[in-house]
């Protein structure tokens, strides 16, 4: 009897992580379409755009643009500008392939690019020699909810690896448009310390929000053009 017990827990708590993981974590054109546009909000305004656009390549390979846009302002005395702009390039969109970041922050820019070699993804950069980062690693740009699995990611600011320490710490409605949307907060600790960063139940990643230089939040919001109907892939 104490055996049947023990294979039936086991079940239970397997079934239990299944149930947990999003069902559509690669599937993003189902997700979202071929486009998702978030707001950058800080203090209750807005002061920027994120977006995300998938496209479909031969080889069943997955091209997705990512472009960010800040601007602040203060008393008209003092601007900051901030550009970010990322091209990952994915095999059945779960396996990265390649990567090109460009990073201007108000007038400051760097770039660096990825690439895969035969024993895992290599960062190059200028002139310095290509840095091994590891090989099945995922990127801090989100869209793909398998990040909550992770203990490492791409850190797509920096180039650099980032430890996370995933909890998920509960379920909450927050509105997306004229909707309210059953969502999945998760903080992801270790390197990122202070972000948190919501999924839906299909694995739609609805937004994030982290701390400015200065202490103050940022959110991002998936924004109602990308609402959350059900999409059939092109």
């Amino acid at each position: 009897m104490g055996k049947w017990l023990h294979v039936f827990s086991f079940k239970i708590v397997l079934l239990s992580l299944l149930a947990s993981l999003p069902a559509e974590a690669t599937e993003p054109f189902r997700l979202y379409g071929s486009e998702a546009i978030y707001s950058v909000e800080r203090k209750g305004k807005t002061i920027g755009e994120y977006r995300l656009a998938f496209r479909a390549q031969p080889d069943d390979r997955l091209v997705v643009n990512v472009s960010m846009q800040l601007q602040l302002r203060y008393l008209g005395l003092f601007k900051y500008d901030f550009s970010y702009r990322a091209e990952e390039v994915w095999q059945a969109a779960d396996r990265l392939v390649a990567m090109q970041v460009s990073i201007d922050d108000d007038g400051g820019t760097h770039s660096y690019r990825i690439e895969r070699r035969s024993d895992g993804l290599y960062r190059l950069s200028g002139d310095t020699d290509a840095v091994r980062l590891g090989d099945t690693l995922l990127t801090s740009n989100h869209w793909h909810s398998g990040l909550v699995e992770q203990s490492r990611l791409i850190n797509t600011l920096t180039g650099e690896v980032s430890r996370l320490n995933v909890v998920l710490q509960g379920e909450e409605r927050i509105q997306i448009g004229a909707r309210q949307v059953r969502a999945r907060r998760y903080h992801l600790g270790g390197e990122l310390e202070d972000t948190l960063s919501w999924y839906d139940e299909q694995g739609r990643w609805l937004g994030m929000e982290f701390s400015a230089r200065d202490g103050s939040r940022i959110r991002l919001r998936l924004q109602p053009d990308a609402e959350l109907a059900e999409r059939e892939k092109p």
